[in-house]
């Protein structure tokens, strides 16, 4: 049986991965990505690491590039070099144009921010490096990651904020409808795609189901016992309105997954 080796696996996604992988420790911003796993031919490298959020990456670029994009690409070229069964790289919805219907993954994409064109370059320097092993990849976009356990600057962190006592902090765009999953779910789904070899090139990780701002909001502050500040939450869109997911290439695969959007846990102040 082969072995699945991760990126990432300290991050909001990659914690959940738990005994599912064998870690890779290297240090993505080292141009020469010292410390890489002893991969053997037929093993797995579940690429999940990065600078995440276009805050995040505008705040040192250059880093950020080299994690983003070159690490990616040397990643995936030891993958290749070293025989892998499978290269699954983590990306994000982020890449795609605006639409008002579902997305699939030959809708067009139109990055609006830094981090989503680092990943959306990243995409295409890996999908070079396996051109002629093309059912060696899988590139998974993943969707609205929503729990508690996820970042500050995430519309999760947001959601905490509405729960204290800043009455000041207000949240925006409580109309947009977006397609959230918890980073469980996810890492799981992850996991199982790295163990299916007929899921190959852009694979949609989405629920397909819509739910505005404000709707996860209530879900994630009554669920914990708190009251939904219902004038803290402001009416309206952003520039990407709807933002849900086709997953029927994932679903055809694995048709026994249950994809649903169910927040994990209950909030704690002292997280």
């Amino acid at each position: 049986m082969f072995r699945i080796y991760a990126t990432g696996v300290s991050g909001t996604i990659g914690k959940h991965f738990k005994n599912q992988v064998f870690a890779i420790n290297s240090d993505l911003s080292d141009p020469d990505l010292k410390n890489l796993p002893n991969i053997k031919t037929g093993d797995c490298i579940l690429h999940s690491a990065a600078v995440v959020g276009p805050i995040s990456v505008s705040k040192d670029l250059a880093t950020s590039y080299k994690v983003n994009v070159n690490a990616s690409k040397i990643l995936a070229k030891f993958a290749k070099n070293n025989d892998v069964s499978r290269f699954i790289y983590v990306s994000t919805s982020h890449v795609y144009a605006p639409s008002k219907s579902l997305l699939s993954e030959s809708s067009p994409t139109n990055p609006n921010n830094v981090y989503a064109q680092q990943k959306l370059e990243a995409e295409e320097e890996i999908t070079s490096v396996f051109r002629d092993f093309p059912e060696k990849l899988c590139i998974v976009r993943v969707f609205s990651v929503l729990d508690w356990d996820v970042a500050d600057f995430t519309l999760g962190g947001g959601i905490k904020r509405l729960s204290s006592n800043d009455s000041s902090f207000i949240l925006n765009y409580g109309d947009d409808i977006r397609d959230f999953l918890t980073p469980h779910l996810i890492a799981n789904t992850l996991i199982s795609i790295a163990n299916e070899s007929r899921l190959t090139g852009i694979v949609n990780l989405a629920t397909g189901i819509g739910t505005k701002v404000r709707d996860a909001a209530r879900v994630m502050l009554e669920g914990s016992g708190y009251k939904l500040p219902e004038n803290r939450i402001i009416a309206g869109n952003s520039d990407h309105p709807y933002v849900v997911g086709d997953n029927s290439k994932l679903m055809n695969a694995l048709p026994n997954l249950n994809l649903k959007w169910n927040p994990t846990g209950l909030h704690n102040p002292n997280y």
